[in-house]
């Protein structure tokens, strides 16, 4: 993890969205990422935390903006805590990257949603086979509110 590495000498922008992209444009790549917590520290004067902070980076994303996230050493398990910048608190912390590169974003996507998306549909299908077997065949249909 690295500190945020530009100077702090010029003003954000007060709209939070735009600060964030400005901050994220200094850490480029899955190998530069800035911790929630530093991202959250250059950001102070707009008075952010980090679960606002993970709520503006998902709104970002939604808007179509390339915004990748590691874990820590669970994610990157190279990378040691003498060989990232910052120290193993804010490594094992993880952080947040635009993403560079069709492979960044291929494993980002992989990590994050596709192995989650897996997870939740299995659940799925073992609830409904639960339910059909308790009531009979059973189907549900995907509403979107």
């Amino acid at each position: 993890m690295s500190e945020p590495r530009f100077s702090h000498h010029f003003a954000l922008p007060p709209d939070l969205n735009l600060a964030i992209m400005i901050v994220l444009s200094f850490h480029l790549g899955r190998d530069n990422p800035i911790s929630p917590s530093y991202l959250c520290a250059a950001l102070r004067e707009l008075d952010l935390d980090e679960r606002k902070l993970r709520a503006h980076i998902e709104g970002l994303r939604r808007s179509g903006h390339l915004i990748g996230s590691v874990g820590g050493e669970a994610d990157h398990p190279e990378r040691t805590p003498s060989s990232a910048r910052g120290n193993s608190k804010d490594l094992e912390n993880g952080g947040y990257f635009l993403i560079i590169n069709q492979e960044e974003l291929e494993d980002f996507l992989q990590r994050e949603y596709l192995a989650k998306i897996d997870e939740m549909q299995l659940t799925m299908e073992a609830m409904i086979e639960a339910a059909s077997q308790r009531w009979g065949y059973y189907s549900i249909q995907r509403k979107r509110f």
